[in-house]
């Protein structure tokens, strides 16, 4: 089966020009990790002036802890993924950076 008529192929050349790269990937681990993690909820709120002030704390030693942890299970659940099917770890991937992940650098 050629490359053009591998469906796979297709959508990774249609939602990431040039391939998948490793760049790509780590998009999608912290998109999965981080951003669309607990600290969403925290950059979910309303502003406030204080935020301006680089001598104040931003985040809790509690915040943080919980944004930590959560980054740490879904990473080891990523890497379990890749370890026990690469494939799907990647499609997984690809398929979570077409939609969270489109308007970041690569």
């Amino acid at each position: 089966m050629s490359k053009s008529s591998d469906p796979v192929q297709q959508a990774i050349e249609k939602h990431f020009p040039g391939g998948f790269s490793l760049r790509d990937e780590a998009n999608a681990i912290v998109a999965m990790a981080f951003r669309n993690g607990p600290i969403e909820d925290l950059h979910s709120g309303k502003s406030s002036e204080l935020l301006e002030n680089p001598d104040l704390s931003r985040i809790t030693n509690a915040e943080m802890k919980t944004i930590m942890l959560n980054a740490c299970r879904k990473v080891e659940e990523l890497l379990e993924k890749k370890e026990k099917d690469e494939g799907a770890y990647y499609l997984n991937l690809m398929e979570y950076g077409r939609q969270y992940c489109r308007e970041w650098e690569r």
